[in-house]
């Protein structure tokens, strides 16, 4: 009852400013794991992280974010007049969804974790566990034409190597590049955030404009910025150009140290044509402190809620 009514009071809170409200509970879902944003203005967002606590990223108690997920960029985003609001608009927005996606990745970490470490005791593995490695292989592209127990410690190494978090500072710095901070079309029209191309395929996209006449391509159009998100990452853990990439990810980890998104800019050097690309990924994390978001953390419902009455 205590999360219907403030739900309800979020509700209020936000679509009584005489602003449009049509169906408003279609445009915000509270769910167990925070609160989905589906459509919203730049003044109605602005509100609701100020009633929780969000209006500066840089400076979170604990570092600890709340967890508030759009699935797109506010309907006005775009028509923000200062560039440097609009700027850190999007990296609050984008912030709690990286740390989203790095605990879906960490949870599939700990599955093939726990199987590798029964793997090396018995040396052998149940059926469905065979299963679902050779699903997580198909899905991470990993190949082998090993064998028996040969196969499976080798596809084990394989997971561990590509089945991780990749740091959101990271992912924030390249989607402010790659979207022009939100307002090139591919975000606005399609919520892709990295540019993703669809070659040679009936698969709806968005068609460029006055870009080229090369028909041969679109930009891909994803059901919301966090499919974009697990689109992206999932190349940088399964494509061939980004080892390079996993491997300094191994090695920081192995030392027990924070894999910070600096650390991996340099291994970034085929990602895109832009010149210096690892070199502007540096300068947009530092200097808009993304790092903080490396190792930083969701809160949960009750974190919302106590947010929630000490803002109102």
């Amino acid at each position: 009852m205590k999360h219907l009514l403030n739900f309800i009071f979020l509700i209020l809170c936000c679509f009584l400013s005489g602003a449009a409200a049509a169906q408003p509970q279609e445009n915000i879902e509270y769910k167990a794991d925070g609160i989905y944003v589906n459509q919203i203005t730049v003044a109605e967002l602005e509100e609701m992280y100020r009633l929780y606590g969000y209006k500066d990223y840089i400076y979170m108690r604990d570092w600890v974010y709340p967890p508030i997920f759009l699935t797109r960029l506010p309907s006005d985003f775009a028509q923000i007049p200062d560039p440097q609001k609009r700027n850190k608009l999007f990296l609050q927005i984008l912030g709690p969804l990286t740390l989203k996606l790095s605990d879906e990745l960490i949870a599939e970490r700990i599955t093939v974790w726990e199987i590798g470490e029964q793997f090396k005791k018995s040396h052998n593995l149940s059926p469905e566990q065979e299963q679902l490695l050779d699903k997580m292989a198909e899905k991470y592209d990993v190949f082998t034409r090993l064998k028996g127990e040969r196969r499976y410690a080798y596809i084990l190494r394989e997971l561990m190597l590509r089945v991780n978090k990749v740091a959101p500072s990271l992912l924030m710095a390249v989607a402010a590049i790659e979207s022009n901070w939100g307002t090139a079309r591919p975000a606005t029209e399609g919520n892709s955030l990295y540019r993703e191309l669809l070659w040679y395929s009936d698969e709806p996209g968005l068609t460029p404009q006055d870009e080229t006449e090369d028909k041969s391509y679109k930009y891909k159009i994803f059901p919301s910025l966090l499919d974009s998100m697990r689109s992206y990452t999932h190349k940088l853990n399964s494509g061939v150009n980004y080892h390079q990439l996993r491997f300094l990810r191994a090695e920081i980890e192995s030392r027990d140290k924070p894999v910070l998104g600096r650390a991996l800019a340099n291994a970034m050097i085929f990602d895109t044509n832009l010149p210096n690309f690892a070199g502007l990924l540096d300068y947009t994390i530092t200097f808009y402190e993304l790092t903080n978001f490396d190792e930083a953390s969701l809160g949960d419902i009750d974190w919302l809620d106590a947010k929630l009455e000490k803002n109102r």
